[in-house]
């Protein structure tokens, strides 16, 4: 996605981070004539200001944006001065919907009148979801076998309709470290398993290569069943919303409580969502462990899911963020050594060694 605007005060960068947690599974880049910024999912990048020739002319959702705006306008509520206030005229030359604006403006007070006049209307039948088990907290499970069995049945969302089966977590159930994911991808929902796709084997190296035993671990996901758009015989992977983490957020309290972590790893944005109830950007916390604030919870290590390595298409930049998921992922071992009292305080004895660089490029290609 990318966004041409010319803005009177320099306010790019102070607004840069906001846009980075409120479309953080977007990448986008906005232009301006003094700064750029980048979002590539993970960190923002700066670069020098831009040229309006520099957007795509072409915008394939500039008609359906248009479409919509005009579909909600409210000619009965209609505040030309808030309207302005709002986005000031001069700045109309670059949004596409400004064309539409005088027209829905001269026939307001027309349509205003015709919809007092209009008989009342029924509202189309949807179809509606129906949980069949209450939405509100359940009882507190009793073992994380009771976690799984519960899954099975749960409808708290509409996910469990297209999916094949609820994706429950796996490990020891005594696990120091809980590795959080978003959701079961397309191998996971057939099997019922969690990172068995190419995910999860971008995770197995990485876990290896640090030294995190994944059978002494507790892996799981945000939301336990596989979101995703069919398209022809593949399904497509898609994120969940905050509402469907929201209602999974209950069973992934109950397997945190049962297994008593010392340390919780979330794998990208949702998953640190589903741990901490707000936003974060995934460029900003990863890499450091912090405490969950406002709960009593093991503390919280972010990072990005192993699917956007995936995703990268240039080599070189898919060897450096792979370092970079192995530097974050370093930082799990080192911290329950220090809980356990085996690393020397600042100052005392050498560093351990973090890796191999050479053997990292291996694993990476």
């Amino acid at each position: 996605f990318i966004a041409w605007h010319e803005p009177e005060h320099h306010v790019t960068l102070a607004a840069a981070p906001f846009f980075a947690r409120r479309f953080a599974n977007m990448r986008w880049s906005i232009l301006t004539p003094g700064v750029s910024v980048h979002w590539d999912g993970a960190a923002l990048a700066v670069a020098d200001g831009a040229r309006r020739s520099d957007a795509p002319d072409e915008d394939r959702l500039e008609e359906v944006w248009k479409t919509y705006y005009a579909s909600i306008f409210n000619p009965s509520r209609l505040k030309v001065k808030a309207m302005t206030a709002e986005m000031p005229r001069k700045f109309w030359r670059n949004l596409p919907e400004a064309e539409l604006i005088v027209p829905l403006i001269r026939t307001a007070e027309a349509r205003s009148r015709e919809m007092v006049a209009a008989a009342p209307t029924l509202p189309r039948a949807a179809a509606t979801f129906t949980p069949r088990q209450d939405d509100g907290p359940a009882a507190a499970m009793a073992s994380l076998g009771d976690v799984a069995a519960g899954l099975r049945g749960c409808r708290r969302c509409p996910l469990h309709c297209a999916a094949t089966q609820a994706v429950p977590g796996e490990g020891a159930p005594d696990a120091p470290i809980m590795i959080v994911g978003e959701q079961p991808g397309d191998q996971e929902d057939l099997e019922g398993r969690p990172f068995v796709g190419p995910a999860g084997q971008v995770l197995d190296k990485a876990l290896e290569r640090v030294g995190i035993d994944r059978r002494a671990s507790w892996l799981t996901n945000a939301v336990k069943h596989f979101k995703f758009e069919p398209r022809g015989k593949r399904r497509i992977h898609q994120s969940p919303n905050r509402a469907e983490i929201g209602q999974c957020r209950w069973w992934l309290a109950e397997e945190m409580r049962l297994v008593k972590p010392r340390l919780v790893v979330a794998l990208g944005a949702s998953a640190a969502f589903a741990l901490t109830g707000r936003a974060v950007a995934v460029g900003e916390a990863r890499g450091v462990i912090r405490p969950i604030a406002g709960e009593e919870l093991p503390p919280l290590l972010v990072t990005v899911h192993p699917s956007y390595l995936l995703r990268l298409p240039d080599r070189a930049r898919k060897v450096e963020e792979w370092g970079r998921f192995l530097a974050d992922l370093r930082q799990a071992p080192a911290f329950l050594d220090a809980l356990a009292g085996e690393v020397p305080a600042a100052g005392q004895g050498s560093p351990r060694p973090v890796g191999n660089t050479q053997r990292d490029r291996a694993t990476a290609d």
